[in-house]
């Protein structure tokens, strides 16, 4: 009972995490997206990737400038400008630049999709989805366009207009990953696991380098206390061999499952990148509760309060540590530490009304 109410779920500090990660930091992603519409016009110093052209060095953009004074009216060269501007997210100075483009040329997909991507940073989330439908009536084969507007309307929970953005998309690209990967995120925040997993799950078939797909399956299985989760998480460690998130959710799994040698293994191998409060709290609650080690619990607790000063479930659990080693004086302390920072700590007061303190 004790260990229960000791081993705080930070399963859903991660699942908050990965949460961002899929959903803001995807819609963030749009600025990698820098697409431009040929080879109208070119400056040296830029970095060519497929049919893209980018300016990523400050050289290019003096050249670039100079480029547009001669040609005022080149609309491509406005394109380009407003691509380094949305890289080095000056995003005013981009809408000018490709307001001044879209009026000399209003012909071009892509066009609408760079001030789409600068309204979207700019928190002009109707402007920015007007732009991304103007793109796709431009090019009805836009896919980039179909899911960005998909992951706009992930970000305001209509997931009905996400999802049929992810299937038009998928009619023209079928084996787009991001687009199951999306809809995967879709059923996850409509709480439909079997689809969430089956969409990930496809995924990852078409991309087996997806680490966030698999992060989401690890996430999604080991809600389940599915041993798919082991797999999962491994492959997300694979290609991130320092994730310490997907190395966390292992550890997690692990300890909910009651495997604590495994939980413990993985747990420690995190401090060797990172000292984390949190894995300190939980490697403290494995032996507190599971392991009897209280000498290691001690440690480890007082390892995540040094982290985090106002850690109040770390305040807590050292002071129940302290009362199995008979050191009542410590544990009084410390309970009185986690009120001082959280007056309504009910697990604190009680503690301290069994030990006849109190509560002031």
């Amino acid at each position: 009972m004790l260990c229960a109410l000791l081993v705080d779920d930070i399963f859903f500090y991660f699942y908050t995490m990965i949460k961002k990660i899929a959903i803001t930091a995807i819609l963030v992603s749009i600025t990698l997206f820098f697409n431009s519409c040929g080879n109208e016009t070119t400056v040296q110093d830029t970095t060519s990737t497929g049919d893209s052209t980018k300016v990523n060095t400050p050289e290019a953009l003096a050249k670039l400038n100079d480029a547009i004074a001669k040609d005022p009216n080149n609309a491509e060269l406005l394109h380009q400008r407003a691509q380094y501007f949305l890289e080095q997210v000056q995003i005013n100075d981009g809408i000018t630049d490709m307001i001044a483009a879209l009026n000399i040329d209003s012909s071009k997909s892509v066009y609408y999709m760079t001030i789409s991507d600068l309204y979207f940073l700019k928190n002009k989330t109707g402007k920015s989805k007007l732009a991304l439908e103007r793109a796709i009536s431009l090019d009805a084969k836009n896919v980039d366009a179909m899911l960005k507007l998909a992951e706009l309307y992930l970000y305001v929970a209509k997931h009905d207009k996400s999802i049929e953005y992810i299937n038009m998309a998928l009619k023209v690209d079928m084996y787009n990953s991001k687009g199951y990967f999306m809809k995967g995120m879709n059923y996850k925040e409509l709480k439909d696991t079997a689809k969430a997993i089956s969409s990930m799950q496809t995924a990852v078939e078409q991309d087996q380098q997806y680490y966030q797909a698999f992060m989401q399956l690890g996430l999604l299985c080991a809600a389940q206390k599915n041993p798919l989760a082991v797999q999962y998480y491994k492959n997300a460690i694979r290609l991130n061999p320092k994730s310490t998130e997907a190395i966390y959710g292992l550890g997690k799994y692990y300890q909910d499952i009651e495997d604590y040698a495994n939980a413990l293994t993985s747990y420690k191998s995190i401090l060797a990148y990172e000292q984390n409060p949190n894995v300190h709290y939980n490697i403290g609650a494995i032996h507190l509760g599971n392991t009897r080690k209280y000498d290691l619990a001690l440690t480890h607790f007082s390892d995540a309060i040094k982290i985090d000063p106002k850690y109040t479930d770390a305040y807590f659990a050292r002071g129940v540590t302290y009362e199995k080693m008979g050191n009542k004086k410590s544990a009084i302390a410390d309970y009185q530490a986690c009120l001082a920072i959280s007056p309504d700590y009910q697990l604190a007061i009680s503690a301290l009304q069994k030990l006849g303190r109190k509560i002031i």
